[in-house]
């Protein structure tokens, strides 16, 4: 099954005269309210850029693992650099997924994630900030003399897609235009792939566990093997096929904190299948599994809480009471052991 598409090319050619481009605004809205997840075709994201970026983090992730390690910033909860392989738990979502119907419920799982993570900062931050490791220094591997280019060159695209969308669900949830823009400005926008070594695992194998994510919105480019499965708003789960030339976004938690639920936070995990190990035995292709992953935040500092006409739903005040931005990612990076001294 594959996702509905969202062009945005209406809405960057016609941007000053909304009128016929906000359908797709709305299109936008609806979509994600039913899967939590997108397929967007952006016209300035050009596939050769996602090329160079897989291509340079399959050699990354092919290093040994003493070399990759050096890259690792614990004292920053992994925040930037490298997260190792079985360090990241996913938190407990089983009440939720109690109510699933048997043949959706999540693949069998129980331990940390095989997968590694690197992350990279993308965008313009703050100078300062009362959660510095959200703010923190770049790492830069040693021996990839390209790496800072070709990461921002790619996040950068990412990220203005990230924007746009932004801009077209404030429209379509008749928001102000602005209205998730400004707390995304200088919002700590993480480029972070993951990787595993698919050689490693068998069939039916879970690479990251059954999941949502913390932040606002996630953008991927097209990975080269397959194994992302998604759950709908109905709890349908459907392996995630993404149309060539296409990006995939996905609803973060903070998005869902801003409209009170009315977008809801998109559940999704990592497997290795049959189509994926049947692909990795085809050509001279790496072995390991990337991901090309952005993830888009709010600014840290910044409070989230309802916002507009999302402020008077039942739901607002009891779940969705105003909290800073950087408080609400502390106590997820917790639940998911990646921050231990919180």
């Amino acid at each position: 099954m594959e996702l509905p598409v969202i062009n945005l090319n209406g809405f960057l050619q016609e941007k000053e005269n909304l009128s016929s481009s906000e359908q797709d605004c709305r299109k936008l809205a609806n979509v994600l309210r039913q899967y939590g997840a997108a397929a967007i075709y952006d016209p300035r994201v050009e596939q050769q850029d996602n090329e160079s970026f897989l291509n340079m983090m399959e050699r990354y992730f092919e290093q040994p693992t003493e070399v990759k390690l050096e890259d690792a910033r614990p004292q920053l909860y992994y925040q930037v650099g490298v997260t190792p392989e079985f360090t990241e738990q996913p938190r407990d979502n089983s009440v939720y997924a109690k109510k699933l119907l048997p043949e959706h419920k999540p693949t069998a799982f129980k331990g940390k994630d095989c997968k590694w993570r690197f992350q990279w900062r993308i965008g313009e931050r703050s100078e300062s900030s009362k959660y510095p490791e959200l703010v923190s220094e770049p790492v830069v591997p040693r021996g990839f003399p390209d790496w800072p280019s070709i990461m921002n060159k790619w996040g950068e695209k990412l990220l203005a897609t990230g924007f746009t969308i932004a801009e077209m669900l404030a429209i379509g949830l008749d928001l102000p235009r602005d209205a998730f823009l400004r707390l995304l400005a200088k919002g700590s926008h993480l480029l972070a792939p993951t990787g595993v070594d698919i050689d490693r695992y068998e069939k039916g194998h879970v690479v990251a566990g059954f999941h949502y994510d913390l932040n606002f919105l996630t953008l991927h480019g097209k990975a080269r093997y397959p194994g992302l499965f998604i759950w709908t708003r109905e709890g349908i789960r459907i392996p995630c096929k993404v149309p060539d030339g296409c990006l995939l976004v996905q609803v973060g938690a903070q998005l869902e904190y801003l409209t009170a639920g009315y977008l809801e936070k998109g559940f999704h995990e990592v497997v290795i299948t049959e189509e994926l190990k049947q692909k990795a035995k085809q050509g001279n292709q790496s072995h390991w599994r990337v991901s090309s992953t952005l993830f888009v935040h709010v600014e840290a500092d910044a409070i989230l809480e309802p916002l507009g006409h999302f402020q008077h739903l039942e739901l607002a005040k009891q779940n969705y009471v105003p909290t800073e931005a950087g408080a609400q990612v502390a106590q997820e990076l917790y639940a998911i052991q990646l921050a231990q001294n919180i």
